[in-house]
Protein backbone atom coordinates (compact mmCIF):
# COMPACT_ATOMS: atom_id res chain seq x y z
CA UNK A 1 0.00 0.00 0.00
CA UNK A 2 2.05 2.72 1.39
CA UNK A 3 5.12 1.12 -0.28
CA UNK A 4 3.63 2.30 -4.14
CA UNK A 5 3.73 5.38 -2.97
CA UNK A 6 6.55 8.22 -2.80
CA UNK A 7 6.58 9.28 0.49
CA UNK A 8 10.27 11.35 0.10
CA UNK A 9 8.27 13.75 -2.18
CA UNK A 10 4.45 14.54 -0.55
CA UNK A 11 6.80 15.04 2.73
CA UNK A 12 8.99 17.33 1.32
CA UNK A 13 6.00 19.27 -0.88
CA UNK A 14 4.00 19.26 2.79
CA UNK A 15 6.76 20.74 4.79
CA UNK A 16 7.24 23.26 2.08
CA UNK A 17 3.43 23.98 1.97
CA UNK A 18 3.47 25.19 5.67
CA UNK A 19 2.61 21.75 7.53
CA UNK A 20 4.26 20.38 10.42
CA UNK A 21 2.33 17.41 11.18
CA UNK A 22 1.45 14.70 8.35
CA UNK A 23 0.37 11.27 9.31
CA UNK A 24 -0.56 8.80 6.85
CA UNK A 25 -2.90 5.79 7.66
CA UNK A 26 -4.09 2.99 5.03
CA UNK A 27 -6.11 0.00 5.07
CA UNK A 28 -7.07 -2.69 2.94
CA UNK A 29 -9.94 -5.04 4.13
CA UNK A 30 -11.00 -8.65 2.38
CA UNK A 31 -14.30 -9.74 3.48
CA UNK A 32 -15.81 -12.62 3.34
CA UNK A 33 -19.36 -13.38 4.19
CA UNK A 34 -20.96 -16.79 4.30
CA UNK A 35 -24.72 -18.10 5.35
CA UNK A 36 -25.08 -21.25 6.24
CA UNK A 37 -27.99 -23.63 6.57
CA UNK A 38 -28.41 -27.37 6.81
CA UNK A 39 -28.48 -28.00 3.14
CA UNK A 40 -25.99 -25.24 1.72
CA UNK A 41 -23.76 -22.63 2.24
CA UNK A 42 -23.55 -19.20 0.45
CA UNK A 43 -20.71 -16.77 0.01
CA UNK A 44 -19.79 -13.17 -1.03
CA UNK A 45 -16.24 -11.76 -1.60
CA UNK A 46 -15.19 -8.03 -1.27
CA UNK A 47 -12.47 -5.85 -1.04
CA UNK A 48 -12.54 -2.56 0.42
CA UNK A 49 -9.90 0.30 1.29
CA UNK A 50 -8.31 3.61 1.24
CA UNK A 51 -6.18 6.09 2.52
CA UNK A 52 -6.58 8.62 5.26
CA UNK A 53 -4.10 11.99 5.55
CA UNK A 54 -3.87 14.02 8.47
CA UNK A 55 -2.12 17.61 8.39
CA UNK A 56 -1.45 20.33 10.38
CA UNK A 57 0.36 23.29 9.76
CA UNK A 58 3.10 25.05 12.14
CA UNK A 59 1.92 26.90 15.24
CA UNK A 60 -1.76 25.99 14.80
CA UNK A 61 -4.16 23.53 16.33
CA UNK A 62 -7.02 23.16 13.64
CA UNK A 63 -6.05 19.63 11.84
CA UNK A 64 -7.05 18.79 8.45
CA UNK A 65 -8.54 15.39 6.74
CA UNK A 66 -8.35 14.04 3.38
CA UNK A 67 -9.64 10.81 2.26
CA UNK A 68 -8.68 8.87 -0.84
CA UNK A 69 -9.45 5.45 -1.90
CA UNK A 70 -6.33 5.75 -4.62
CA UNK A 71 -3.11 4.38 -3.53
CA UNK A 72 -0.88 6.39 -6.40
CA UNK A 73 1.72 9.46 -5.38
CA UNK A 74 -0.38 11.50 -8.45
CA UNK A 75 -3.86 10.89 -7.00
CA UNK A 76 -2.59 12.14 -3.69
CA UNK A 77 -0.38 15.15 -4.29
CA UNK A 78 -4.03 16.27 -6.26
CA UNK A 79 -6.38 15.85 -3.25
CA UNK A 80 -3.82 17.74 -0.56
CA UNK A 81 -3.72 20.52 -3.66
CA UNK A 82 0.29 20.56 -3.63
CA UNK A 83 2.41 21.31 -6.74
CA UNK A 84 4.08 18.75 -8.84
CA UNK A 85 6.15 19.05 -11.92
CA UNK A 86 5.28 15.13 -13.36
CA UNK A 87 3.64 12.15 -12.38
CA UNK A 88 5.39 9.08 -10.99
CA UNK A 89 4.17 5.73 -12.96
CA UNK A 90 1.47 4.25 -10.20
CA UNK A 91 3.05 0.83 -9.36
CA UNK A 92 0.53 -2.34 -8.79
CA UNK A 93 -1.19 -1.93 -5.54
CA UNK A 94 -0.06 -5.10 -3.14
CA UNK A 95 -2.99 -6.74 -2.09
CA UNK A 96 -2.63 -9.60 0.58
CA UNK A 97 -3.29 -12.96 0.09
CA UNK A 98 -7.01 -14.29 1.51
CA UNK A 99 -8.06 -17.84 2.23
CA UNK A 100 -11.16 -17.54 4.49
CA UNK A 101 -10.42 -20.16 7.18
CA UNK A 102 -14.31 -21.33 6.97
CA UNK A 103 -13.80 -24.27 4.52
CA UNK A 104 -13.80 -27.64 4.31
CA UNK A 105 -14.59 -30.01 7.41
CA UNK A 106 -15.47 -26.72 9.35
CA UNK A 107 -18.34 -25.89 6.89
CA UNK A 108 -19.32 -29.11 6.67
CA UNK A 109 -19.40 -29.75 10.73
CA UNK A 110 -21.45 -26.36 11.29
CA UNK A 111 -23.99 -27.93 8.92
CA UNK A 112 -23.65 -31.08 10.82
CA UNK A 113 -24.61 -29.07 13.76
CA UNK A 114 -27.29 -27.06 12.58
CA UNK A 115 -29.04 -29.81 10.78
CA UNK A 116 -28.89 -31.83 14.18
CA UNK A 117 -31.02 -28.42 15.63
CA UNK A 118 -33.55 -29.06 13.01
CA UNK A 119 -33.83 -32.63 13.77
CA UNK A 120 -34.04 -32.85 17.58
CA UNK A 121 -36.15 -30.14 17.58
CA UNK A 122 -39.74 -28.43 16.39
CA UNK A 123 -38.41 -25.56 14.36
CA UNK A 124 -40.95 -23.30 13.49
CA UNK A 125 -37.99 -21.64 10.59
CA UNK A 126 -35.04 -23.40 9.12
CA UNK A 127 -32.07 -22.73 11.66
CA UNK A 128 -29.19 -20.63 9.31
CA UNK A 129 -26.00 -19.12 10.95
CA UNK A 130 -24.36 -16.04 9.64
CA UNK A 131 -20.83 -15.91 9.29
CA UNK A 132 -18.60 -12.66 8.15
CA UNK A 133 -14.69 -13.05 7.71
CA UNK A 134 -12.67 -10.00 8.28
CA UNK A 135 -8.74 -9.65 7.37
CA UNK A 136 -7.47 -6.46 7.69
CA UNK A 137 -3.54 -5.08 6.47
CA UNK A 138 -3.10 -2.03 7.51
CA UNK A 139 0.02 0.63 7.86
CA UNK A 140 0.90 4.14 9.18
CA UNK A 141 3.62 6.70 8.52
CA UNK A 142 4.52 9.91 10.18
CA UNK A 143 7.92 10.26 8.19
CA UNK A 144 9.33 8.86 4.91
CA UNK A 145 10.67 5.46 5.53
CA UNK A 146 8.99 5.24 9.11
CA UNK A 147 6.32 2.85 7.77
CA UNK A 148 4.56 0.45 10.86
CA UNK A 149 2.24 -2.27 9.81
CA UNK A 150 -0.05 -5.09 11.41
CA UNK A 151 -2.71 -7.07 10.88
CA UNK A 152 -6.09 -8.12 11.55
CA UNK A 153 -7.85 -11.06 11.97
CA UNK A 154 -11.63 -11.28 12.46
CA UNK A 155 -14.38 -13.54 12.88
CA UNK A 156 -18.12 -12.90 13.62
CA UNK A 157 -20.95 -15.07 13.76
CA UNK A 158 -24.68 -14.64 14.38
CA UNK A 159 -26.87 -17.43 15.13
CA UNK A 160 -31.02 -17.18 15.69
CA UNK A 161 -32.97 -19.85 16.33
CA UNK A 162 -37.18 -19.80 16.63
CA UNK A 163 -38.43 -23.30 17.83
CA UNK A 164 -41.46 -24.32 19.59
CA UNK A 165 -40.74 -26.77 22.54
CA UNK A 166 -43.82 -28.61 23.92
CA UNK A 167 -46.36 -25.66 22.75
CA UNK A 168 -44.14 -23.27 23.81
CA UNK A 169 -42.43 -20.44 21.56
CA UNK A 170 -38.69 -20.07 22.21
CA UNK A 171 -36.33 -17.46 20.43
CA UNK A 172 -32.59 -18.16 20.65
CA UNK A 173 -30.20 -15.42 19.35
CA UNK A 174 -26.59 -15.17 20.02
CA UNK A 175 -23.63 -13.61 18.46
CA UNK A 176 -19.92 -14.28 18.96
CA UNK A 177 -16.86 -12.30 18.11
CA UNK A 178 -13.36 -12.89 17.80
CA UNK A 179 -9.79 -12.93 16.27
CA UNK A 180 -8.74 -16.36 17.37
CA UNK A 181 -10.86 -18.03 14.49
CA UNK A 182 -9.93 -21.90 15.40
CA UNK A 183 -10.99 -20.53 19.26
CA UNK A 184 -14.16 -18.93 17.85
CA UNK A 185 -15.78 -22.85 16.11
CA UNK A 186 -14.94 -24.14 19.31
CA UNK A 187 -17.24 -21.24 21.05
CA UNK A 188 -19.59 -22.31 18.88
CA UNK A 189 -19.96 -25.27 18.79
CA UNK A 190 -20.36 -25.32 23.05
CA UNK A 191 -23.15 -22.36 22.12
CA UNK A 192 -25.21 -24.76 20.36
CA UNK A 193 -25.21 -27.40 22.82
CA UNK A 194 -26.48 -24.89 25.50
CA UNK A 195 -28.74 -23.95 22.94
CA UNK A 196 -29.87 -27.38 22.92
CA UNK A 197 -30.11 -27.82 26.61
CA UNK A 198 -31.85 -24.38 26.86
CA UNK A 199 -34.47 -25.48 24.42
CA UNK A 200 -35.13 -28.95 26.92
CA UNK A 201 -35.10 -26.82 29.96
CA UNK A 202 -37.00 -23.60 28.35
CA UNK A 203 -40.46 -25.17 29.28
CA UNK A 204 -39.86 -26.20 32.52
CA UNK A 205 -40.93 -23.84 35.85
CA UNK A 206 -39.31 -20.86 36.07
CA UNK A 207 -38.78 -19.72 39.88
CA UNK A 208 -39.12 -15.87 41.32
CA UNK A 209 -35.86 -13.94 42.11
CA UNK A 210 -35.62 -14.79 46.11
CA UNK A 211 -35.02 -11.34 47.92
CA UNK A 212 -32.13 -10.63 51.04
CA UNK A 213 -28.50 -10.98 50.89
CA UNK A 214 -27.78 -14.23 48.31
CA UNK A 215 -24.33 -15.16 47.16
CA UNK A 216 -23.93 -15.32 43.50
CA UNK A 217 -22.05 -17.28 41.37
CA UNK A 218 -20.38 -15.87 37.86
CA UNK A 219 -20.15 -17.84 34.66
CA UNK A 220 -16.60 -16.66 32.79
CA UNK A 221 -18.85 -14.82 30.38
CA UNK A 222 -20.56 -13.06 32.54
CA UNK A 223 -17.88 -11.73 34.56
CA UNK A 224 -16.05 -10.88 30.60
CA UNK A 225 -19.30 -8.48 30.20
CA UNK A 226 -19.07 -7.15 33.57
CA UNK A 227 -15.63 -5.92 32.81
CA UNK A 228 -15.94 -4.58 29.60
CA UNK A 229 -18.19 -1.84 31.14
CA UNK A 230 -15.52 -1.40 34.01
CA UNK A 231 -12.64 -1.08 32.08
CA UNK A 232 -14.66 1.75 29.80
CA UNK A 233 -13.61 3.70 33.05
CA UNK A 234 -9.99 3.17 32.43
CA UNK A 235 -10.09 4.67 29.07
CA UNK A 236 -8.01 7.82 28.66
CA UNK A 237 -9.99 9.62 26.68
CA UNK A 238 -13.01 9.64 28.70
CA UNK A 239 -10.88 10.48 31.78
CA UNK A 240 -9.97 13.53 30.16
CA UNK A 241 -13.29 14.30 29.66
CA UNK A 242 -14.44 13.57 32.94
CA UNK A 243 -16.97 11.08 31.96
CA UNK A 244 -15.33 8.07 34.23
CA UNK A 245 -16.63 6.67 37.46
CA UNK A 246 -13.00 6.65 38.48
CA UNK A 247 -12.90 10.07 39.53
CA UNK A 248 -16.16 9.48 42.12
CA UNK A 249 -13.78 5.96 43.86
CA UNK A 250 -12.15 6.48 46.94
CA UNK A 251 -9.18 4.94 46.27
CA UNK A 252 -7.60 2.94 47.54
CA UNK A 253 -9.66 -0.11 46.34
CA UNK A 254 -9.23 -3.25 47.89
CA UNK A 255 -10.94 -5.79 45.12
CA UNK A 256 -9.23 -9.12 44.70
CA UNK A 257 -8.23 -9.14 41.47
CA UNK A 258 -5.76 -7.53 38.58
CA UNK A 259 -6.61 -6.60 34.93
CA UNK A 260 -3.57 -6.78 32.45
CA UNK A 261 -3.54 -6.40 28.97
CA UNK A 262 -2.33 -9.03 26.80
CA UNK A 263 0.92 -9.32 25.03
CA UNK A 264 0.07 -9.05 21.14
CA UNK A 265 0.55 -11.37 18.43
CA UNK A 266 3.09 -11.19 16.29
CA UNK A 267 1.67 -9.73 13.10
CA UNK A 268 -0.04 -7.37 15.56
CA UNK A 269 2.21 -5.14 16.87
CA UNK A 270 1.27 -2.22 15.98
CA UNK A 271 -1.78 -0.36 16.92
CA UNK A 272 -3.95 1.59 14.03
CA UNK A 273 -1.72 4.72 14.68
CA UNK A 274 1.86 2.68 14.41
CA UNK A 275 2.45 3.00 18.21
CA UNK A 276 4.08 -0.10 19.54
CA UNK A 277 1.27 -2.41 21.43
CA UNK A 278 2.57 -3.49 24.87
CA UNK A 279 1.80 -5.68 28.23
CA UNK A 280 0.03 -3.60 30.64
CA UNK A 281 -1.09 -3.50 34.19
CA UNK A 282 -4.53 -1.72 33.93
CA UNK A 283 -6.27 -2.45 37.45
CA UNK A 284 -3.61 -4.03 40.89
CA UNK A 285 -6.71 -4.35 42.63
CA UNK A 286 -6.28 -0.83 44.58
CA UNK A 287 -5.86 1.47 42.10
CA UNK A 288 -5.74 2.15 38.23
CA UNK A 289 -1.95 1.37 37.42
CA UNK A 290 -2.69 2.20 33.18
CA UNK A 291 -4.99 3.87 31.47
CA UNK A 292 -5.47 3.35 27.70
CA UNK A 293 -4.27 5.99 25.75
CA UNK A 294 -3.02 6.77 21.93
CA UNK A 295 -0.17 9.92 20.84
CA UNK A 296 -3.05 12.48 21.07
CA UNK A 297 -4.13 11.66 24.89
CA UNK A 298 -0.89 10.49 25.78
CA UNK A 299 0.57 13.69 25.52
CA UNK A 300 -2.03 15.65 27.78
CA UNK A 301 -0.95 12.69 30.20
CA UNK A 302 3.06 13.53 29.48
CA UNK A 303 3.31 10.04 28.75
CA UNK A 304 4.55 7.72 25.91
CA UNK A 305 1.25 5.97 24.04
CA UNK A 306 0.16 2.46 25.42
CA UNK A 307 -0.78 1.24 21.85
CA UNK A 308 -4.58 1.69 22.47
CA UNK A 309 -5.48 3.57 19.16
CA UNK A 310 -8.25 1.54 17.44
CA UNK A 311 -10.00 1.81 14.08
CA UNK A 312 -12.24 0.00 12.28
CA UNK A 313 -12.08 2.20 9.01
CA UNK A 314 -9.97 4.76 7.53
CA UNK A 315 -13.40 6.64 6.34
CA UNK A 316 -13.68 7.47 10.20
CA UNK A 317 -11.23 9.26 12.78
CA UNK A 318 -9.55 7.04 15.31
CA UNK A 319 -10.44 6.14 18.85
CA UNK A 320 -9.37 4.72 22.10
CA UNK A 321 -10.10 1.33 22.87
CA UNK A 322 -8.76 -2.01 24.20
CA UNK A 323 -7.52 -5.15 22.71
CA UNK A 324 -7.36 -8.19 24.79
CA UNK A 325 -7.42 -7.99 28.47
CA UNK A 326 -7.16 -10.69 31.29
CA UNK A 327 -8.98 -10.90 34.29
CA UNK A 328 -7.02 -12.37 37.49
CA UNK A 329 -8.73 -13.65 41.14
CA UNK A 330 -6.35 -13.30 44.02
CA UNK A 331 -7.86 -16.21 45.21
CA UNK A 332 -8.07 -18.80 42.98
CA UNK A 333 -9.93 -22.56 43.04
CA UNK A 334 -10.66 -25.27 40.42
CA UNK A 335 -14.42 -24.01 40.39
CA UNK A 336 -16.72 -22.03 42.26
CA UNK A 337 -19.72 -23.73 42.09
CA UNK A 338 -18.48 -26.24 44.79
CA UNK A 339 -18.48 -22.88 47.10
CA UNK A 340 -22.09 -21.99 46.52
CA UNK A 341 -24.32 -23.69 48.79
CA UNK A 342 -27.13 -21.92 48.78
CA UNK A 343 -27.41 -18.99 46.30
CA UNK A 344 -27.63 -18.04 42.46
CA UNK A 345 -25.78 -18.94 39.49
CA UNK A 346 -26.01 -16.51 36.63
CA UNK A 347 -25.06 -18.01 33.27
CA UNK A 348 -26.44 -15.39 30.84
CA UNK A 349 -26.95 -11.67 31.43
CA UNK A 350 -27.01 -8.59 29.33
CA UNK A 351 -26.09 -5.10 30.30
CA UNK A 352 -28.60 -3.17 28.96
CA UNK A 353 -27.46 0.74 29.85
CA UNK A 354 -24.30 1.76 31.62
CA UNK A 355 -23.65 5.47 32.89
CA UNK A 356 -20.03 5.77 32.72
CA UNK A 357 -19.81 8.91 34.59
CA UNK A 358 -21.37 7.07 37.61
CA UNK A 359 -20.98 3.48 37.36
CA UNK A 360 -24.35 2.57 37.31
CA UNK A 361 -25.47 -0.12 35.11
CA UNK A 362 -28.87 -1.89 34.32
CA UNK A 363 -28.63 -5.92 33.85
CA UNK A 364 -31.02 -8.21 32.31
CA UNK A 365 -30.25 -11.65 34.01
CA UNK A 366 -31.80 -14.11 31.32
CA UNK A 367 -30.35 -17.29 32.48
CA UNK A 368 -29.62 -18.05 35.88
CA UNK A 369 -30.38 -20.93 37.94
CA UNK A 370 -31.18 -21.58 42.01
CA UNK A 371 -27.83 -23.73 43.41
CA UNK A 372 -28.05 -26.28 46.58
CA UNK A 373 -24.87 -27.47 47.97
CA UNK A 374 -22.79 -26.76 44.74
CA UNK A 375 -25.62 -28.46 42.04
CA UNK A 376 -27.50 -26.06 39.73
CA UNK A 377 -30.98 -26.36 40.21
CA UNK A 378 -34.19 -24.81 39.13
CA UNK A 379 -34.86 -22.06 36.83
CA UNK A 380 -34.94 -18.56 37.87
CA UNK A 381 -37.31 -16.23 35.52
CA UNK A 382 -35.25 -13.34 33.94
CA UNK A 383 -35.58 -10.18 36.03
CA UNK A 384 -33.65 -6.54 35.85
CA UNK A 385 -31.22 -5.06 37.84
CA UNK A 386 -30.06 -1.79 37.94
CA UNK A 387 -26.78 -1.29 40.04
CA UNK A 388 -23.21 -0.02 40.64
CA UNK A 389 -21.02 -2.10 38.89
CA UNK A 390 -17.81 -1.51 40.65
CA UNK A 391 -20.03 -2.49 43.46
CA UNK A 392 -20.48 -5.94 41.89
CA UNK A 393 -16.50 -6.33 40.71
CA UNK A 394 -15.47 -5.69 44.24
CA UNK A 395 -17.94 -8.42 45.65
CA UNK A 396 -16.05 -10.94 43.77
CA UNK A 397 -14.32 -13.23 46.06
CA UNK A 398 -13.13 -16.80 44.85
CA UNK A 399 -12.33 -16.82 40.82
CA UNK A 400 -11.89 -19.89 39.00
CA UNK A 401 -8.43 -20.70 37.70
CA UNK A 402 -9.98 -22.34 34.37
CA UNK A 403 -10.83 -19.62 31.53
CA UNK A 404 -12.69 -18.57 28.52
CA UNK A 405 -12.26 -15.83 25.98
CA UNK A 406 -15.35 -13.63 24.56
CA UNK A 407 -15.63 -11.17 22.10
CA UNK A 408 -17.66 -8.10 22.85
CA UNK A 409 -17.92 -4.92 20.20
CA UNK A 410 -18.98 -1.45 21.71
CA UNK A 411 -19.33 1.74 19.44
CA UNK A 412 -17.43 4.81 19.95
CA UNK A 413 -16.93 7.98 18.07
CA UNK A 414 -18.59 6.34 14.86
CA UNK A 415 -15.85 2.85 15.36
CA UNK A 416 -17.76 -0.34 15.81
CA UNK A 417 -14.77 -1.68 17.97
CA UNK A 418 -13.89 -5.20 19.11
CA UNK A 419 -12.50 -6.20 23.15
CA UNK A 420 -12.05 -9.64 23.76
CA UNK A 421 -11.93 -10.61 27.17
CA UNK A 422 -10.04 -13.91 29.03
CA UNK A 423 -12.06 -14.04 32.34
CA UNK A 424 -12.66 -17.07 34.82
CA UNK A 425 -15.74 -17.95 36.50
CA UNK A 426 -16.23 -16.36 39.81
CA UNK A 427 -18.09 -16.06 43.47
CA UNK A 428 -19.91 -12.81 44.66
CA UNK A 429 -20.27 -12.43 48.80
CA UNK A 430 -23.78 -11.73 49.26
CA UNK A 431 -25.71 -9.56 47.09
CA UNK A 432 -28.64 -7.70 47.67
CA UNK A 433 -30.64 -9.08 44.73
CA UNK A 434 -34.02 -7.32 43.91
CA UNK A 435 -36.09 -9.81 44.22
CA UNK A 436 -39.81 -10.85 45.45
CA UNK A 437 -39.74 -13.91 47.49
CA UNK A 438 -37.85 -14.63 50.85
CA UNK A 439 -34.83 -16.55 50.51
CA UNK A 440 -36.13 -18.91 53.26
CA UNK A 441 -38.51 -20.40 50.57
CA UNK A 442 -35.57 -21.70 48.69
CA UNK A 443 -33.17 -22.95 51.10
Amino acid sequence: MLENVDLHLIYRLVQEAGYELCHFYAERTITTDFEINDKECKSRHSESGGLSIQLQKKNAEKKYTFRTQQFSTQSILELLNLPFEFSPPQEPLKVPNSTPSLTGKKLQNLQLLIRKINLDNAISQPVSCCFQEKQQTYQSATAPGEIKSGEYHLGDVTLAIETLHKGTALNFSHQLSSTNLEGLWEQLQQLISNIQRRILLGCTEQWPVPSGPIAVGWSSQSIAKMTDCFLRGFEGDLVLKNFSYLTQLSLPLNYNFTIEEMPPPANQNNDHEGSDRKPLIIFDGKKPRGLATDKTVAQEFSVASTGHSRRESFEHPSTIGFWHPTIKGTTEVDSVLPLLTAGLWVEELEIKEFDLVSGTGTLYFSQVNLVHEGAIGESVAPFFWTVSLPEIMGSLTHFSNQTSTLGLFHTKQKQRVLTEFTAPSALSSELDLPGSVPKSHYW
